[in-house]
């Protein structure tokens, strides 16, 4: 039997899942930037009560990618465009995460599908360029690459891979030393073969991956929107990420991810799921989804009353004395938490939103 912990601690780490309709400037603002905002002083001020280590954010941290994108005008004749420069969501999303830097939080972010530079734009007359296969991070790099205010100099920041788009974390908890990857979406072979001399670098530590698309939120399988986003390219789906790269390394534990929400009804939505599969040492590898953008439902109780996601976020816990992961899901503009005292939230089963795992052996070495 494995050793127990040198001490007894509770430690957490938090889970901001796309972020994209606190930043989108054709939605109501700044409502969408102040949850934005209050979930990051959220963060910082319960630090300590927390014990919160580290905080991982999935991607879809901005809705229109880079450069300009077009919006139809309600009443005007077909084909009349207001356009847009994003700029104005990179800042909103920028000042909000300053908030959590400036704290010294170690934290990771990934890119998703919204943050490249192409995914807005538009093939056609006064198009920019084509917008498929997504390619690109120069903004990324500009506003979150290892450069950047957010990471430059900072002990825990490990380094990154093109543009930024992929990078790498520590942290420490419960006595414990953990490794963080943060994979962009479906990432390609050279990501993984890059991801793997990090971990190699690195042996013997637990190692948590965040990539942006992992899970379907409303059955039990890996999501594949290679063709939608990336045809053309030499990126992954996840199906083969796990094969090529996840199952062969025994000290990967658990795989966080947004993306994938159905629609919503009167403004409650699926975005959460669970998959446990084990990896080629035989170990558990947990497969967690949180994506809550499909949730308009503000303090008045009102579908529409609060920007997509309304606050949302998760919070894992690890116990080292009951050798227990606890996984909860809060947002800071209810003031509430959601599936406790089994109720059903967000259309699916608590399970899905208050839940505990045992510690995998990777964590009990």
């Amino acid at each position: 039997m494995a050793a127990a912990p040198a001490w007894a601690e509770k430690f957490n780490i938090a889970v901001v899942p796309d972020t994209q309709n606190y930043s989108d400037i054709t939605l109501p603002q700044p409502r969408g930037a102040d949850t934005f905002t209050q979930q990051m002083q959220y963060l910082v001020d319960n630090r300590d009560d927390r014990n919160l280590v580290f905080v991982t954010f999935a991607g879809d941290i901005v809705q229109h990618g880079d450069g300009q994108f077009r919006q139809k005008m309600e009443g005007a004749p077909s084909g009349s465009f207001a356009y847009h420069d994003t700029r104005a969501e990179w800042d909103i999303a920028n000042r909000a995460i300053s908030i959590l830097s400036r704290s010294g939080i170690p934290f990771g972010m990934v890119p998703g599908n919204h943050d490249y530079d192409n995914f807005s734009w538009w093939e056609g007359p006064n198009s920019p360029g084509a917008s498929r296969p997504l390619s690109g991070g120069r903004t990324w790099d500009f506003y979150f690459g290892p450069q950047s205010r957010h990471f430059a100099g900072r002990p825990w920041y490990g380094g990154a891979y093109n543009q930024g788009l992929n990078s790498y974390q520590f942290f420490t908890g419960g006595g414990k030393r953990f490794l963080h990857l943060s994979l962009e979406m479906q990432p390609a072979p050279d990501v993984l073969a890059w991801a793997q001399r990090v971990i190699d670098a690195n042996p013997r530590l637990p190692v948590i991956v965040t990539t942006h698309e992992w899970l379907h939120p409303d059955k039990v399988e890996r999501s594949n929107d290679h063709r939608h986003y990336f045809e053309g390219s030499d990126h992954l789906p996840p199906d083969e990420v796990w094969d090529r790269f996840i199952r062969k390394n025994a000290a990967i534990f658990l795989v966080l991810s947004g993306h994938n929400w159905t629609p919503a009804d009167q403004g409650v939505s699926r975005g959460q799921n669970l998959r446990i599969d084990r990896n080629d040492a035989g170990y558990p590898v947990y497969q967690v989804l949180q994506d809550y953008q499909g949730n308009t439902i503000g303090p008045d109780g009102v579908a529409g009353s609060a920007n997509g996601g309304a606050g949302w976020m998760r919070f894992i816990e690890f116990d080292t004395d009951q050798r227990k992961i606890y996984f909860s899901t809060y947002s800071t503009l209810l003031g509430r938490y959601a599936g406790r005292n089994g109720e059903a939230a967000f259309g699916t089963p608590a399970r899905y939103s208050d839940f505990e795992l045992d510690f995998p052996p990777q964590l009990l070495d």
